[in-house]
């Protein structure tokens, strides 16, 4: 048997995305802020933050964040990508907004309510007892 065709889609692959999220920096991760993620790799991401907050983070600084992914009830809940990253570069955009570039290992996805969906399945499905 021969298949016909590539194996892969030849698509362009963008990284460029915009999506809301939530920053916690500062000692012990006090200070939220509310930003933007402009584009996310496997291993670094860009954030923007818009206005002007009292603090900012710098490079070398380690946040946390959360960016909100988009919402598709038919097929799954409201879903965060929850990264722990380090601030490798900051710059200030020309209209006035900061941007930062993150460094980080890995991301996990999380349900936005709390609580792990695989949890809830389990929780409702019947146990067998022997």
């Amino acid at each position: 048997m021969r298949a016909s065709g590539r194996p892969f889609s030849t698509r362009a692959f963008s990284t460029r995305v915009e999506l809301p999220c939530t920053v916690l920096c500062g000692t012990d991760a006090v200070q939220k802020l509310s930003g933007t993620a402009v584009r996310i790799e496997p291993a670094s991401m860009v954030l923007r933050i818009a206005g002007k907050p009292r603090a900012l983070p710098r490079v070398g600084e380690k946040v946390d964040l959360d960016v909100h992914l988009p919402v598709n009830l038919e097929i799954a809940g409201a879903k965060d990508l929850s990264i722990r990253g380090l601030i490798v570069e900051v710059t200030e955009t020309d209209d006035g907004a900061h941007q930062f570039v993150l460094s980080f290992r890995r991301a996990q996805f999380k349900d936005r309510n709390g609580g792990s969906e695989l949890k809830k399945r389990k929780a409702a499905s019947p146990s067998l007892e022997m």
